[in-house]
Formats: C-alpha cells, sequence, structure tokens
C-alpha cells in the first residue's frame, strides 16, 4: 500500500510537469502508458522484467525527449530492486533534459532523488519489519524449545520419583517381612507350644485367643506386604529383564505407556510375555521378537510378534501346545481384555484390556 502511494503521488507531480496546452494523442498515449507501466510494475516483481521495462523507458526516453518527465516513477522501482545502473542513467537523462529545455523541468532530477529517497525510506521499514517479525518467531521457537525442556524435566523428575518409591516400598516390603513377620511367626510358635502344655482350661482358652489374634496379624501384615510387592512392580522393567534374559534370538521392547498401570494388568502383560517367549523358544525358528505395550486413553494394548515360521500354524491349536495359550487366554479374560492370535507373516498375539474394567 505504502509503494502504491508513493508511486501516485510520484505520478501526479510528473503528471503535472508534463501537462501543457497543446496536448496531443501522443501525449494522452504516454501518460496512460506511464500510469499503466507503474501498476505493472507494482505488481510484478521479476527482475528481467523490470530490467526489460527499464531498458525500454530509457530508449524511449531518448527517442521521445517529452516521456522524460515520467522517469522519476520508474527510478522508484528501479531503486527498489537494486538496478543502480538504470537508476544512474536515468538521472543523467533528466539533467540533460533540463539543460536543453530549461525552465520548470529542473524539477525532474529533484523528482529523481525523492523517487530515489521515498524507495530507500521503504526498504527500511521492509527490512525493519522483516527483522521484527524474525526475532518474534525466534522468541516464539525459543519459548517452545523452553516449554519442551521444561516438560522433559519434569517427566525426569516424575520417573526419578516414581522409582525412588518403588525402592521404598520394596524396602518397607522387606523390612515387614523379616522382622516383624519372623517375630509375629515365633509368639505364633511359642503360643502354639504353650497351648499343648497348658493344663489350666482358663488360661488355654486365653492363649488361644491370643493365637488367633496373632494369626490375624500376620494375615494383615502378609496382604500388605503383597499389597507393597504388587504397586512396586514397574511393568517396563519386568519386561526389559525377560528380554535381556531371552537369548534364544533379538528381542526388543517398545513401551508407551504410564508407571501407574493397575497391578492385574501388569501381572497379566507379565504372564503373556512369559509364555510367549517361551512358546518362541520351543516351537519358533523366528530371528526377532518384538513386544510392544501402549497405552490409550480407554485402553491398554500388549503386541508380541516374531518373523518364525515352523510350528505358528501349531501354536494356535490349544491342544497341541497344553495349557500354555491357556492360561494366556484366561489371564485376558480375568481382566476383561481380548486376545487375539494370528500367524500371518509369523506369530502374533495381540491382547487388548479396557481402563475401565482393568
Amino acid at each position: 500500500m505504502v509503494r502504491f502511494i508513493d508511486a501516485l503521488l510520484l505520478w501526479v507531480i510528473c503528471l503535472g510537469l508534463y501537462l501543457h496546452d497543446n496536448l496531443n494523442g501522443v501525449d494522452l498515449c504516454i501518460m496512460l502508458l506511464a500510469f499503466s507501466l507503474m501498476c505493472f510494475l507494482l505488481n510484478y516483481k521479476k527482475r528481467w522484467v523490470h530490467i526489460s521495462i527499464g531498458i525500454a523507458c530509457l530508449i524511449a526516453a531518448v527517442l521521445i525527449p517529452q516521456s522524460t518527465v515520467f522517469l522519476p516513477l520508474f527510478v522508484y522501482s528501479f531503486f527498489y530492486y537494486d538496478h543502480f545502473v538504470l537508476v544512474g542513467i536515468s538521472f543523467v537523462l533528466t539533467v540533460q533534459y533540463f539543460y536543453i529545455e530549461g525552465g520548470h523541468y529542473w524539477l525532474i532530477p529533484v523528482l529523481v532523488l525523492l523517487a530515489i529517497h521515498l524507495a530507500w525510506h521503504l526498504r527500511k521499514r521492509e527490512e525493519a519489519a522483516k527483522a521484527l517479525l524474525e526475532l518474534r518467531d525466534a522468541d516464539v521457537e525459543k519459548e517452545l524449545t523452553l516449554k519442551q525442556t521444561n516438560q522433559k524435566l519434569l517427566e525426569s523428575q516424575n520417573t526419578e520419583i516414581y522409582t525412588a518409591t518403588l525402592k521404598e516400598r520394596n524396602r518397607i516390603a522387606r523390612e515387614i517381612h523379616d522382622n516383624v513377620g519372623h517375630s509375629l511367626s515365633s509368639s505364633i510358635l511359642q503360643v502354639g507350644a504353650m497351648i499343648a502344655i497348658c493344663k489350666d482350661g482358663q488360661m488355654k482358652a486365653l492363649l488361644e485367643t491370643l493365637k488367633a489374634t496373632l494369626d490375624k496379624a500376620m494375615n494383615n501384615i502378609r496382604s500388605s506386604v503383597h499389597d507393597l510387592h504388587d504397586e512396586s512392580i514397574d511393568l517396563e522393567t519386568a519386561l526389559m529383564d525377560m528380554i535381556n534374559d531371552f537369548s534364544f534370538c533379538h528381542a526388543e521392547l517398545h513401551c508407551n505407556a504410564s508407571k501407574h498401570i493397575d497391578k492385574n494388568v501388569k501381572y497379566c502383560f507379565i504372564a503373556v510375555v512369559k509364555e510367549a517367549l517361551h512358546n518362541v523358544t520351543k516351537h519358533s525358528d523366528a530371528s526377532k521378537v518384538a513386544i510392544t505395550v501402549k497405552e490409550h486413553p480407554g485402553f491398554y494394548q500388549l503386541l508380541i510378534e516374531d518373523n518364525g515360521t515352523i510350528g505358528s500354524k501349531k501354536n494356535l491349536d490349544k491342544k497341541d501346545t497344553g495349557i500354555g495359550l491357556t492360561n494366556m487366554q484366561d489371564r485376558v479374560d480375568a481382566v476383561h481384555g481380548i486376545l487375539n492370535i494370528s500367524h500371518d507373516k509369523g506369530f502374533r498375539i495381540f491382547i487388548s484390556v479396557p481402563k475401565e474394567t482393568a
């Protein structure tokens, strides 16, 4: 918009210098052609087109001297697009035209200088606007990078906290099992011995009540220890340990699930993977096994696939393979999941477990 306003201003001034009493058809054509070329140059940016039009304008200024009046209009575009040779030739022609015609035509070289100033000022404005946009884009990029870095730090901190929590749960479970559990077991045995040798009926009843209380406490401790241990199991770590111990062929794990998975789903996936790796060793000629665990908003997925060919079809028949696949199905049914087994291009086990029933 600024370019059009500057060019229109220059055209009006040039038109004022060009108008005279004896206008003819050639004069009208020159005025209209100058305006048309001005609009074309403002909207068409190919370099060779500007150079071609510039050369044509300079030739016209030599052949038709009165058209020199409109050269400042084209100097604006020449300077804006760095055609400095054309700018220099145009300035020389306007000075020569003033030298020949005299009068008020001294304004034409001045208009050339004004056109150069306007074009230079416009370029500076556009460069400043471009620099501002680049600075804004850089700030946005830095802000996004900072957010991603902060997110990674938070995830790393959460992982460290979760790992520390698991270790502490395991330690507490061991302490309870080794100390309190052994002490209660010893006390139960001692009370049982006392009941066996006690002759006093009233005292024996009291001892039996005490033994019942100790038995209940022991059962509660066992349940608590088991719950602590169940919650402390990390699915990805457990699967990675199995893969590290698996030497039959290359195995890899891709786990994209949160740490807080229901313990029943953990045990189901661990048991299925263990049985699947055992079947690969026993029945398959696979050279690669891939295990994938994914968590979606509404369900968990487990995919175990290998590239084996021997025994794949046989493994689909539960009667031929014993209780292995039957146990898989039972474990998946226990968490209300879906088990799908196929042997296209290898052996493939796919399990989907909904979260709300996991």
